[in-house]
C-alpha cells in the first residue's frame, strides 16, 4: 500500500526517507541524505521535467518536510530542534508534524518567536486548522506546493517576508551590534570589529561541530579554564582561544589580528560581544534575538559572505554618498541559481569524477559566494559519485575535501578583505561537510591566499593577472561571477582598462559597445576558460541598438557558442535590494549569460525572462515558466534588422516580433522628417564635455520648464539669463512654426505642442522646424501624435524596440526611439488585425507593468489579480477561433466546454466536434472523475516544461478535447496568451501528424 499524506503520495512528488533509493535524481537523493539527521519521516519534491513524456524528472527541490512524530507536543525541545533546523537551512517552505490524532502544518520561513524571557515558541507558525483541512478536502496540497503557487494564494501572501529569513535576521542583528561596538569601542578600526565578529561566527559555528565525546575545543576550554567561547570573551581570554585554535587548525584562518589590533582588543571593554554571543535580546530594541532560533549546523556557509557584503557596503555609505562605486554584491539567491544552472548535480563532468580536477575561477571574488557555492557543488559531486560505488551519500575526507578545494576553487580581487572574507567562507563550507571527528582530529589548513584567493595590484588588478595567467597556460573549466559594472571610487576606468595590457590580451572582441567595464572581465575571463556563467547589465549585451552593439552581438554569438541567456530586467528594481534599511543598489538590469569557449554551431539562444512573482520578491526562488521561455533563432540573434526579438521576449514574445517586424518594414518618422529637409533636434545643453560656445539667440529668450511640459500642452516658460552654452543646436528649431515634443511616453500619449512663436527648450524636449508654408505638415504630425489609434502604436513600438522604456528608465525614452517609430504617409498601413489589436492591448495594458511590483497598491498587481469568468471567457473565444481558422470544416469547429474553478488553479476545457454540441460550463470546486484520472495519470508532477502550465489531450464524448490547466492569476489567462496557446496547440497537432 502506497503512503498517502494529505494528497503527498509517491506517485507524484513524496519520498519516504526510508525508501532513498526511489528517490528520481541527485537532487532528492542528497537533500534524503541530510534531512535523515533529523529523522524526517518523507519529504515531497517539486519537479521539473525538460520535456513532457520525461518519466523522472531532471531536477528537483524540496519544499515539504514530514516527520511523523507521535510523542513530540508543540514547543518541546524535539520541535524547536526541528524548527531551527530547517529555518536556518532555508530550503523548504513548509513542514508537517504527524501525529495519531493530529496533522499539523508549520511555516519555515519564519522563526520562532519569543513568548517568555530567553524562551521561544512555534505556536504562531502553525496554520489553522481550518486551512489544513481545505487542502486535505480540496486535495490541493500537492498541485499547490508542486507548481510553486503555495505563497502566491491570497490568504498565505503575508505568511513570507524576507526580513524573517535566516540570513536577513541575522544580518540585520549583526549590523546593530556592530555599529554598537564602533561607538563603544573607538579606537578600533570597523575592520578589526569585522574580523573579530566574523570570527566570533566562526567560533559559534565551531562549537555546534563537536561529538557526544570530548573535542578538541573542550581541550582549548578547558585549558583556558572555561565552558564557552562566550566565557572566554568575558574573561579577557577571547584572543587566547583564538590563537590556540590557529595552533590547531594552521592555515592562519584564526590567525587575523596585526600585533596592533590585538594589543587594542586586549584594552578594550568586550561585554557587547559577549552580549552579542549570549543574544539573549536585541541591543536596541529589547527584542528577542536568540542563537537558539538558529541551528548552526544547518546555516549555509554563504552567510558569512553576506556578513561581509554587508560590512563593506555599511562602511561606503558612511564614507561616501550611497553604495561604493563599483561594488553590488550578488544575492544568494541568484548565485545557487547560477550554479544549479552551469553545474547541475545530474551531470558531473566526466574529469571531476575521474581525476578531481574542475578548475573554477571567479575573477573579481568580493566575498566569495560564488566560489563557496562551486566548492560546495563539488563536493555534492564527488559524494553522489561514491554514492554510485556503494549505494550511500558519503561526503569526502579532510584530507580529501582540502585537496578538492586547493586543486579546483580560485579567486582574484583587489581587496584584501574580499580575499579574507572569500576564505573564511570556504572554510565554513570545509567544516560544514566534515564530522567533528575529522574536524578535530585531521584537519589543518593551508594559507590560500599564496595560491587560490588572491589579492592583486590595483588598478589594473584581475587584468595584469590575467595576463599573467595566460602567459603561464593557466586555464579553467568554468568562470563564474559578477564583475564590476563601473570602476571603484575615484578610480578612472582607463586606468582599470589599461590599452597596453587588453592589447597584450589580445581580446578575441576589441571593439566593445561603450567600451562597457562588466564586458571587458567577460572577455578576459574568456581567454582562460571553457566555460563561462557571468552577469551582464543587459541594456549593452541585449538591447543597446547601436551599431557597435549590433555587430559586437553578431561577433559575440559567432565566435562563442552561447546557450542561454537568463534576463533579469524586469527585477531590475528589486534584484540587488539590501532589504531591511530600504536601501537600493540603483535600477540595476542584468542577464546571466552562459557561453562556451568555441565557435558557435548556429543553434537558437535560450531567453529566459523572468518575471515577478511572490517568491521571487522575497528572494526565495526563481519561478520560470513555460511562458518565460523564448528560443531565439542563430540567425535572428544576428541579423541587425531583428535586434528587437530581445526586446519583444522581454514583453511576452509569441506574436509581438511579427508585428514589430511588419511595422519595420514602413517609412520611419526620421525619414519623413529627413524627406522633407526639415530641421530636427533635441534642445540645448548648458553643460557638457564639449567647449561652451556664445549665442545671441539664446540668451534673454522664453524656455518651456521641461518639467512642467505635460499631454494636456501646459507648460510654465522661464527667461534664459546665460550666454554660453556646451550644445546650443541650431536656431531654427526654436523658430515658429516648430513641433515641440517630449521624449516620454506619456500616459495616453507623447506631450507634443505646436507653436507659431519663438520658444527655447533643452534636451528633455525635441523641436520640428518647417517652413511657414508647410506649417499644415506639422498640424498633421501633431494630429497623428494626439490620434488615440496612432498613439497607441507609438506607445507599443517604443516599448518593444527602446534600448531605454522599460530597462533603465520607465515610461521616459529618447529621440532615436521615437525617430524610428513606424510614418507612412497612409495610415491603412499600420492599421492592425484583430489579433495585432489584442497584442498591442494586453502589451500595453499589462506587460507595461511587469517590472513593477507585485503588492496591492503596486501597478504590477494587476497582472496577479484572480481571473474573473468573463475574461476566462473571452480567452476560450479567442483560443477557438484561432485554431478554427485552420481546423474547421464539414459542420465541426473548436468550441468551449466545462470550466473548473479550483482553489489555485483553473481547468479549460475546449473540444472539437460537432458545431454547438459543446456548452461551455462553469464548475466551482469540484472536478469531474475523468478529469481529475487525467490528470493523475499525467504524474501529477509532470507537464509542459514547467508544471504551472499544462495542456492534456483526450477524446471525451465524440469530442477531440484539449485541457489547460493553469495558475488563477489573471496573467495566464489573457487573449495574447490565448494566442500564444493556439500557436503552441497547433504545433503539437502537426508534431502528432495532424
Amino acid at each position: 500500500m502506497k503512503t498517502q499524506i494529505l494528497d503527498f503520495t509517491e506517485d507524484n512528488g513524496l519520498v519516504l526517507c526510508s525508501k532513498g533509493s526511489a528517490a528520481q535524481n541527485n537532487y532528492e537523493r542528497l537533500y534524503i541524505s541530510e534531512v535523515k539527521k533529523l529523522n524526517a519521516y518523507a519529504v515531497f519534491f517539486r519537479r521539473f521535467f525538460k520535456n513532457k513524456e520525461d518519466i523522472a524528472a531532471y531536477k528537483s527541490e524540496p519544499v515539504v518536510c514530514i516527520f511523523q512524530e507521535a510523542d513530540v507536543p508543540v514547543n518541546s525541545p524535539r520541535h524547536k530542534e526541528i524548527h531551527a533546523a530547517l529555518w536556518s537551512e532555508s530550503k523548504i517552505d513548509v513542514y508537517i508534524i504527524s501525529g495519531k490524532t493530529r496533522l499539523d502544518i508549520y511555516n519555515v520561513r519564519k522563526p520562532a518567536e519569543r513568548i517568555r524571557e530567553n524562551e521561544l515558541s512555534v505556536e504562531k507558525l502553525k496554520f489553522p486548522l481550518d486551512a489544513v483541512k481545505v487542502l486535505d478536502k480540496k486535495r490541493s496540497a500537492a498541485h499547490l506546493f508542486g507548481t510553486g503557487t503555495f505563497w502566491e494564494q491570497i490568504e498565505n501572501q503575508n505568511q513570507i517576508n524576507l526580513d524573517k529569513s535566516p540570513y536577513v535576521h541575522l544580518i540585520n542583528y549583526l549590523m546593530k551590534v556592530r555599529k554598537g561596538f564602533n561607538e563603544r569601542s573607538k579606537e578600533l578600526e570597523l575592520e578589526t570589529i569585522d574580523k573579530i565578529l566574523v570570527l566570533s561566527i566562526l567560533v559559534k559555528f565551531l562549537e555546534e561541530k563537536k561529538d557526544l565525546g570530548q573535542s578538541t575545543l573542550d581541550e582549548i576550554f578547558s585549558k583556558n579554564q572555561i565552558n564557552s567561547f562566550v566565557e572566554a570573551v568575558e574573561n579577557g581570554k577571547f584572543l587566547n582561544v583564538l590563537g590556540d585554535l590557529s595552533t590547531e587548525f594552521n592555515g592562519r584562518v584564526f590567525d587575523q589580528f596585526t600585533p596592533l589590533e590585538k594589543e587594542q582588543i586586549e584594552k578594550i571593554d568586550m561585554s557587547l560581544l559577549a552580549q552579542f554571543l549570549r543574544a539573549e535580546s536585541d541591543l536596541n530594541t529589547q527584542q528577542l534575538f536568540l542563537w537558539k532560533q538558529y541551528s548552526f549546523q544547518h546555516l549555509p556557509a554563504e552567510v558569512i559572505s553576506a556578513i561581509y557584503e554587508n560590512f563593506i557596503q555599511e562602511e561606503a555609505e558612511e564614507d561616501g554618498k550611497g553604495r561604493e562605486k563599483g561594488v553590488v554584491y550578488t544575492p544568494i539567491h541568484l548565485v545557487n541559481f547560477m550554479v544549479d544552472e552551469v553545474m547541475p548535480l545530474g551531470n558531473p563532468p566526466a574529469s571531476f569524477i575521474e581525476n578531481g580536477t574542475y578548475k573554477i575561477l571567479d575573477p573579481t571574488c568580493g566575498s566569495g559566494v560564488f566560489l563557496v557555492a562551486a566548492y560546495k557543488r563539488l563536493l555534492q559531486w564527488w559524494a553522489i559519485a561514491k554514492s554510485e560505488e556503494n549505494g550511500e551519500i558519503q561526503y569526502p575526507d579532510a584530507w580529501t575535501a582540502q585537496k578538492i578545494l586547493e586543486d579546483n576553487i580560485f579567486g582574484v580581487d583587489v581587496k584584501k578583505t574580499a580575499v579574507r572574507v572569500t576564505i573564511f567562507g570556504l572554510t565554513t563550507a570545509l567544516l560544514d561537510y566534515l564530522t567533528p571527528k575529522e574536524v578535530w582530529g585531521k584537519l589543518k589548513f593551508k594559507d590560500l591566499s599564496t595560491k587560490n584567493i588572491v589579492e592583486v595590484k590595483p588598478p589594473t588588478g584581475f587584468f595584469q593577472w590575467a595576463l599573467d595567467a595566460k602567459n603561464e597556460g593557466r586555464h579553467f573549466s568554468l568562470v563564474i561571477g559578477n564583475p564590476p559594472f563601473n570602476p571603484e571610487k575615484n578610480v578612472s576606468k582607463v586606468k582599470v582598462l589599461d590599452p597596453k595590457i587588453l592589447d597584450s590580451l589580445e581580446l578575441k572582441h576589441t571593439r566593445i559597445p561603450r567600451k562597457n567595464f562588466a564586458l571587458h572581465f567577460f572577455e578576459a575571463s574568456m581567454l582562460l576558460a571553457d566555460r563561462i556563467c557571468m552577469i551582464i547589465p543587459s541594456n549593452v549585451i541585449l538591447y543597446d541598438k547601436s551599431n557597435e552593439a549590433k555587430a559586437y552581438r553578431e561577433s559575440l554569438f559567432t565566435n562563442y557558442s552561447v546557450s542561454d541567456i537568463y534576463d533579469f530586467t524586469h527585477l531590475r528594481e528589486s534584484l540587488f535590494v539590501k532589504k531591511g534599511s530600504g536601501k537600493k543598489v540603483g535600477r540595476t538590469p542584468v542577464v546571466t549569460l552562459f557561453a562556451e569557449n568555441r565557435p558557435s554551431e548556429f543553434q537558437p539562444i535560450n531567453h529566459t525572462v523572468v518575471k515577478r512573482t511572490i517568491s521571487v520578491e522575497q528572494k526565495v526562488r526563481f519561478e520560470i515558466d513555460e511562458y518565460d521561455r523564448h528560443l531565439v533563432k542563430w540567425d535572428w540573434a544576428v541579423d541587425p534588422k531583428k535586434q528587437f526579438v530581445w526586446k519583444t521576449n522581454l514583453l511576452g514574445g509569441g506574436r509581438l516580433f511579427h508585428l514589430i517586424y511588419r511595422l519595420s518594414m514602413l517609412l520611419s518618422f526620421k525619414e519623413y522628417i529627413k524627406n522633407n529637409g526639415w530641421d530636427y533636434s533635441v534642445g540645448y545643453k548648458l553643460e557638457g564635455s564639449n567647449k561652451k560656445k556664445s549665442v545671441a539667440y539664446l540668451q534673454g529668450r522664453e524656455i518651456i520648464n521641461t518639467s512642467t511640459f505635460d499631454e494636456n500642452e501646459n507648460f510654465s516658460t522661464y527667461t534664459e539669463e546665460n550666454s554660453d552654452f556646451a550644445e546650443p543646436r541650431i536656431e531654427s528649431i526654436y523658430s515658429p512654426p516648430h513641433l515641440i515634443y517630449k521624449v516620454n511616453l506619456g500616459l495616453k500619449h507623447i506631450p507634443i505642442h505646436l507653436s507659431d512663436k519663438y520658444l527655447g527648450f533643452k534636451d528633455k524636449l525635441v523641436g520640428i522646424h518647417a517652413p511657414q508654408g508647410e506649417r499644415y505638415k506639422l498640424l498633421e504630425i501633431y494630429d497623428r501624435f494626439k490620434n488615440r489609434e496612432y498613439s497607441k502604436l507609438m506607445r507599443l513600438w517604443v516599448l518593444s524596440t527602446s534600448s531605454e522604456t522599460l530597462i533603465n528608465l520607465e515610461t521616459a525614452c529618447k529621440k532615436e526611439d521615437i525617430d524610428s517609430v513606424p510614418y507612412p504617409i497612409n495610415l491603412n498601413k499600420v492599421a492592425l488585425s484583430h489579433e495585432e489589436s489584442i497584442i498591442q492591448k494586453d502589451v500595453l495594458d499589462y506587460f507595461i507593468h511587469l517590472g513593477k511590483q507585485i503588492t496591492k497598491k503596486s501597478g504590477g498587481a494587476i497582472l496577479h489579480h484572480p481571473v474573473r469568468e468573463k475574461q476566462l471567457q473571452e480567452y476560450g473565444e479567442v483560443l477557438c477561433s484561432e485554431l478554427n481558422d485552420i481546423y474547421a470544416k464539414d459542420g465541426n469547429r473548436w468550441q468551449s466546454g466545462k470550466v473548473y474553478r479550483m482553489p489555485s488553479y483553473t481547468v479549460y476545457q475546449i473540444g472539437f466536434g460537432v458545431d454547438g454540441k459543446l456548452k461551455q460550463e462553469f464548475v466551482d470546486d469540484q472536478l469531474d472523475d475523468s478529469i481529475e484520472s487525467l490528470i493523475k495519470n499525467d504524474a501529477a508532477n509532470r507537464g509542459a516544461a514547467y508544471k504551472r502550465i499544462v495542456r492534456l489531450y483526450d477524446h471525451v464524448g465524440g469530442f477531440d478535447c484539449v485541457y489547460f490547466i493553469k495558475p488563477n492569476a489573471l496573467r495566464y489567462w489573457l487573449k495574447s496568451i490565448a494566442l500564444r496557446d493556439a500557436d503552441e496547440t497547433f504545433l503539437d497537432f502537426r508534431d502528432g501528424g495532424y
